[in-house]
């Protein structure tokens, strides 16, 4: 019923004895008309209190809601490329850390991309060879570097080693692309695929990669590599913020990453 007709019924109800009585010659004393009136009065809050807490309210449009910033602008490594670190406005999103050029890797012996910790930038730099690079995030100075599996940092933590990284012989000069990404759950990329080996390691949280292969799960402390030129998407997954870094070992002369629209996803990573 609608609520202004149910208020105007119930007061007519209300009002209905009191014409009886007038009729009959009985009028009301005026202090019993007035409790009367209040008490008329009071029902009708009631009841329009009760109306509005039992409509329908709007559905929730939190900017969380969606893989947008507070200026509505697509949260980059979503919709749209990874943005430049310089660029960072927010925790959320995808942003490049490094992007140094290796030029020819050594090949007699599989290499791998190892992870370190150090207490500062300036033990990382006593540390780097011509394949580290420095980075600070996630409130930590690392040092990343391609070298064979069993290789380690001098004074590092070693935190891991993520690999081995299938390249093509044949290219003549790498370009390590490492990016530091923040997705909460529910976030994840667009369809893309790489010139070559891409691999991540998680630092909190939980991810999903979905391949034509099929669905790859991750969790903090987790290390995965792919080979190059694989349609893919990546997703945060679970309860918690996922944090981590991805690197893309690409030939220089071609772009690190390409739309797919010749590939869809199978919703693997949402099961």
């Amino acid at each position: 019923m609608h609520r202004r007709a149910f208020v105007t019924g119930l007061g007519a109800v209300l009002a209905a004895p009191l014409g009886a009585e007038a009729h009959r010659g009985h009028l009301m004393k005026p202090r019993n008309r007035v409790r009367l009136l209040c008490a008329f009065i009071m029902l009708r809050l009631t009841l329009v209190t009760f109306v509005s807490a039992v409509a329908p309210q709007p559905a929730s449009t939190s900017p969380q809601d969606v893989a947008f910033d507070a200026e509505g602008k697509p949260l980059p490594g979503t919709t749209i490329p990874c943005a430049p670190i310089v660029e960072k406005r927010q925790e959320l999103g995808c942003y490049v850390v490094g992007r140094p050029k290796l030029g020819a890797l050594p090949m007699q012996t599989p290499l791998s991309w190892h992870l370190d910790n150090f207490p500062n930038r300036t033990s990382a730099e006593m540390a780097k060879n011509q394949y580290g690079t420095i980075v600070e995030a996630f409130d930590r100075v690392w040092l990343f570097t391609i070298a064979p599996e069993d290789w380690r940092a001098a004074g590092a933590k070693h935190v891991a080693t993520v690999g081995p990284l299938a390249l093509d012989p044949k290219v003549s000069e790498y370009t390590a692309l490492y990016v530091a990404t923040t997705f909460r759950p529910g976030l994840s990329s667009f369809v893309h695929r790489h010139p070559g080996p891409e691999a991540w390691f998680i630092v909190s949280g939980e991810q999903c990669l979905e391949t034509p292969d099929g669905p790859i799960f991750g969790r903090a402390g987790d290390g995965v590599a792919v080979r190059a030129d694989v349609p893919m998407i990546i997703h945060a997954i679970g309860h918690e913020v996922r944090r981590n870094f991805a690197l893309i070992l690409h030939d220089t002369l071609k772009a690190a990453t390409t739309p797919v629209d010749d590939w869809k996803p199978r919703g693997l990573c949402r099961h």
